[in-house]
């Protein structure tokens, strides 16, 4: 009966320490997500946008958004979707989404979700994954924009 309980003990240890390696992996991954929040203030052409991104820490910098689609209607009045690529260039690297924006032109709102692309960010963008979501406004047309950033990276490293 000794023998047995070794025996029960030693895979119960095994399992045990298989159980908290694969748990420090999980909580390892989970704190490389950080939250991420900034202001987006740009500038829109016929083609896309040109801005800048404060009070965003490692989104610092300059951001250029490419219309990936057309203007289509939605079933609410005055408010249209299409989609676009965002390349946010920092000093820490280049951040790629591709989002799917709704735009409100009745009331000058507009609100994105930007998919973060792990295989075309470059840096400490670089595999990261994640969504930010930007909500923001105009108040000459759509000429230029204001937003917030919010959301999470899941950084690779």
């Amino acid at each position: 009966m000794n023998f047995k309980i070794r025996i029960l003990a030693t895979f119960a240890l095994i399992a045990l320490t298989i159980g908290l390696f694969s748990t420090s992996q999980t909580a390892s991954a989970i704190s490389g997500c950080k939250k991420a929040m900034g202001n987006l203030s740009a500038v829109v052409s016929g083609s896309g946008s040109t801005g800048t991104i404060t009070q965003g820490g490692r989104l610092n910098g300059t951001t250029e958004a490419v219309h990936t689609s057309g203007v289509f209607p939605t079933p609410v009045m005055g408010t249209v979707s299409f989609t676009d690529d965002l390349t946010i260039t920092t000093n820490k690297g280049v951040l790629l989404t591709h989002n799917v924006v709704i735009f409100d032109g009745v009331r000058g709102l507009f609100t994105a979700t930007a998919r973060i692309d792990p295989n075309l960010s470059t840096g400490d963008f670089a595999g990261a994954t994640g969504v930010l979501y930007l909500n923001g406004k105009t108040t000459d047309g759509g000429m230029t924009v204001q937003a917030e950033i919010t959301g999470e990276i899941c950084y690779a490293n």
